[in-house]
């Protein structure tokens, strides 16, 4: 997921990019009003609530990296080979200003290494939604955009240099403009830069005596990819509102162009004995668009609230891969194959919200109805005396619809030093899936009840106890449940699952809070959580990716964390965490696998402020991953290192920063799986290492308040 663009020192400086600002009003119905614990001082880094965590950034040094870096940065949250994970899982959300993003896993990482920190206030790890939330989804995790509250124009010029192994940037314009009434704001970014991935792949077949070696450098170009944003809120009176937005990206073109040499050693004897080169040329064109449109009125201590939502998102990808065999006792041979893939998913989705509050009691209800359509169409070709053919026996034509009716009900209440609050909602989930090649056929309709149950006591002015039990699910990733084969090379293949089942969480979580000390058990019961399994197939030497369903996983762990505050100028935070893994998964032989690690997480960091007048900021933050388990996969242990500095000049009216991400190169895995007959392992590593310098100049009234951009639907998050 990486981009390209060239920079020299003379074209650094006219580099201005328009930061985006969205900025969101508190929402009253999206937190659980259950006595915040506050960590230390007014705003603490890290602040306590019933059912999530809250991790502060506003004005602290870490706003100069991205929104992806941020996340990495965030206590709770554990990156295991690029993947966020809460709590040993990766199936969670992740929303911004309790906003879902219509995007893939790799689209959403590369929005979020484009997003500028500067806008983000805190982000929240919310372990155990309350009843309003879909049910989608093991955990939460929600990025909040700064607020700002005067009327007026503002405006922003930023840009972004990002060097690694090769050079990036970013150009924006971000605006806003408030009135009594109307509120407009919207962002424009363009950015352009090459993005690397490093594997060394290793596949050993114990009974041919073979070990398979891959050396893999994945250079992918993006010269253009244009994000934007469009939001508005117009008050008809002090009791009505509409909100009207839309919001994208575009990548026209992504290239890839790999050439990976495969070595084949002969294990009893360690002499090479075959080889092939593969050249692998894959081209991209991607984009979303989402819309939305939000009616909110009051009727003294009622409201109600009518949301509605589109999404459109398309991806094609046209691959060419030819492969040069030269294997011992056979004539050096040449295969050739393309695919071409279009992907077309549509989402619509209207929700009703009412609330009624009165002095200590909340009550709140709505419904809501989604329904999706994904279409995919790959065509296969294969190579026919030098020119490339149509092949019907491994194209496909891959349909899916779903369609949700979702309920909820939740209550609060407050009495000395209680508070409770209970919440039920039940989704209704119909789909239908029709593949081609191979024939896959499932249409069925399940419904699923999903309660959540908060407890706080206040047992001392400094004191405090909670408890909270929540269920969850994790629908797939439409494009995880086609069936059909995408091949990477001739002995490779990645293959979904049209039967793929729902994942359920059972979450519980006790809390105690002793002055300004945080501590938290928990545990969690994953019923056949999903993830992508590889596979090796001795007779055919052939290894397939396969997302499918394992079948148990068990966690239970604690964590405790701190700010303190050594001087005014000084800030020091400690996050963390030992959890107890265990994946339960059906091995190639039949057999029932466990796969058990005991891991922890430290995540220690400070921020200074080197002057008076609060223009130098320096921050460094050291975070360490033990070795975990994911499925059939053992990861190995990781660490990274980041310092972070920021000035700001003329009023406070230009800043510039300088990050230096990954200090050590420290920040890579190895990722294995060894049971039966199957033996591999792949290095894995992501251009983590590299130095970002951030030019700001901020324009207007710096106070002005962003239109709210209302909350997308659940599904979008899937796609």
């Amino acid at each position: 997921m990486k981009l390209h663009i060239t920079f020299t020192l003379s074209m650094l400086l006219p580099i201005i990019v328009w930061a985006q600002t969205p900025q969101k009003p508190k929402e009253k119905d999206t937190t659980i009003v259950l006595n915040a614990v506050s960590v230390s001082g007014k705003k603490p880094m890290l602040k306590r609530k019933a059912d999530r965590l809250e991790f502060n950034i506003e004005n602290t040094p870490l706003q100069n990296l991205n929104g992806w870096d941020i996340l990495k940065n965030t206590p709770n949250v554990v990156v295991k080979n690029e993947e966020l994970t809460i709590r040993g899982s990766s199936q969670i959300l992740v929303t911004i200003n309790d906003k879902r993003t219509m995007m893939t896993q790799e689209q959403l990482k590369m929005f979020l290494e484009n997003m500028d920190g500067n806008n983000i206030s805190s982000i929240e790890v919310i372990t155990n939604p309350p009843a309003k939330y879909e049910a989608q989804g093991g955990a939460v995790l929600n990025i909040k955009m700064k607020q700002n509250k005067l009327l007026g124009y503002k405006g922003t010029l930023s840009s972004r240099y990002h060097q690694s192994i090769y050079a990036k940037g970013r150009l924006g314009l971000a605006q806003s403009f408030n009135t009594d009434k109307l509120q407009v704001s919207g962002n424009y970014d363009f950015v352009s830069g090459n993005y690397v991935r490093k594997n060394f792949d290793v596949v050993i077949f114990d009974n041919n005596n073979t070990r398979w070696e891959s050396d893999m450098v994945r250079k992918s170009q993006s010269h253009q990819q244009h994000l934007y944003n469009f939001s508005s809120q117009y008050s008809l009176d002090s009791l009505t509102t509409f909100q009207l937005g839309f919001d994208g990206t575009f990548n026209p073109n992504l290239v890839g162009r790999y050439n990976v040499p495969t070595n084949i050693y002969n294990t009893l004897t360690n002499q090479l004995e075959s080889n092939y080169v593969t050249l692998n040329q894959r081209d991209q064109r991607y984009g979303n668009f989402n819309a939305y449109l939000v009616l909110d009125k009051k009727f003294g201590n009622h409201n109600l609230t009518l949301s509605n939502n589109y999404s459109n998102n398309t991806h094609r990808e046209d691959q060419d891969v030819a492969t040069t065999l030269r294997f011992i006792n056979q004539p050096e041979e040449y295969r050739r194959f393309a695919n071409n893939s279009n992907q077309h998913i549509k989402l619509y989705a209207t929700q009703l919200d009412y609330r009624l509050a009165e002095n200590s009691f909340t009550l709140e209800g709505g419904l809501k109805y989604s329904y999706v359509n994904n279409r995919n169409d790959l065509r296969f070709l294969t190579d026919n005396g030098g020119s490339l053919i149509f092949d019907p026996t491994r194209s496909n034509l891959f349909n899916y619809e779903e369609n949700i009716y979702a309920a909820y009900l939740s209550s609060e209440y407050k009495w000395k030093k209680w508070e409770m609050k209970l919440g039920l909602r039940s989704e209704t989930t119909r789909i239908n899936t029709d593949s081609d090649n191979p024939v896959a056929q499932n249409a069925n309709t399940r419904t699923n009840i999903f309660p959540t149950f908060y407890l706080m006591h206040q047992l001392k002015e400094d004191q405090q106890l909670g408890f909270s039990y929540g269920k969850r699910i994790s629908r797939p990733n439409y494009s995880f449940l086609n069936p059909s084969k995408s091949y990477y090379n001739l002995y490779a293949y990645f293959q979904g699952d049209a039967n793929l089942q729902s994942t359920m969480f059972h979450n519980i979580s006790l809390t105690y809070t002793l002055k300004d000390w945080n501590f938290e058990t928990y545990y969690s019961y994953i019923k056949n959580p999903s993830m992508e399994i590889s596979i090796q197939n001795p007779e055919t030497f052939e290894t397939k990716y396969h997302y499918t369903n394992i079948r148990k996983g068990e966690i239970i762990g604690m964590n405790f964390s701190k700010s303190f505050s050594i001087t005014n100028l000084w800030k020091l935070n400690l996050f963390a965490m030992g959890e107890y893994n265990e994946d339960f998964f059906m091995g190639v032989d039949g057999q029932l696998y466990k796969n058990n690690v005991f891991f922890y997480n430290a995540n220690l960091s400070t921020q200074i402020t080197l002057d008076k007048a609060k223009t130098w900021d320096l921050s460094a933050s050291y975070n360490y991953n033990s070795k975990s388990v994911q499925g059939s996969f053992t990861i190995s242990p990781s660490q990274r290192t980041n310092i972070v500095l920021n000035k700001k000049m003329f009023n406070k009216r230009f800043e510039t920063g300088l990050v230096l991400n990954d200090l050590f190169k420290t920040d890579k895995n190895t990722i294995s799986t060894r049971y039966a007959n199957q033996n591999q392992y792949f290095k894995d590593y992501r251009d983590t290492q590299y130095f970002m310098i951030n030019l700001k100049f901020h324009f207007g009234n710096q106070k002005v308040k962003d239109a709210k951009a209302a909350r997308k639907t659940d599904e979008q998050k899937r796609m």
